[in-house]
């Protein structure tokens, strides 16, 4: 009953201009647990993640997440292929979700984030987006995310930190 009393709360949230928008991933991840990350992806509204709204969780285990995402229109640069801020979209939120499979109710802050490009996400192809925590500690969380194409090419790497602010 608690959890369903905390998810009504949380279905709408404000947001720093005041506005309330729709939760997304890390709010139903508080709630229902880590695989509420499964399946299709949950954007927070009309946020910066909502190009990402076609990418789907195949696999969720403590400390690691797998999806996959169709390189469409919407995140193709002018070149025909995946935008370099997707990618930094795909490390950031992957990297979260990754610390999110650990704790569900420790999403944490970003402290640093970069990202490797190697070779260029077709339009049209299939990449899959791995995140997978490499440390994990009290104040901080460590992760890396990887992007392959079909063939298991290595398309990208990214590393994301992320603190855990103590509540007062």
């Amino acid at each position: 009953m608690a959890a369903l009393l905390r998810a009504a709360r949380t279905a709408w949230a404000p947001c720093a201009t005041g506005r309330r928008f729709a939760t997304g991933y890390i709010q139903r991840a508080a709630a229902e647990g880590r695989d509420s990350l499964l399946g299709q992806f949950q954007s927070t509204g009309d946020r910066f993640d909502s190009v990402l709204r076609g990418m789907e969780c195949i696999k969720v285990e403590e400390g690691y997440v797998e999806c996959q995402i169709t390189v469409g229109d919407g995140v193709k640069n002018a070149y025909g292929t995946m935008h370099g801020g997707c990618t930094a979209t795909l490390v950031d939120v992957l990297g979260t979700m990754a610390l999110l499979s650990k704790d569900p109710t420790r999403p944490g802050v970003s402290v640093e984030m970069s990202q490797t490009f190697m070779a260029p996400a077709k339009g049209g192809e299939v990449i899959t987006v791995t995140g997978t925590v490499t440390k994990y500690g009290r104040a901080l969380g460590f992760t890396e995310v990887k992007l392959t194409d079909a063939s298991g090419k290595l398309l990208a790497t990214g590393r994301h930190t992320k603190a855990f602010p103590q509540k007062p």
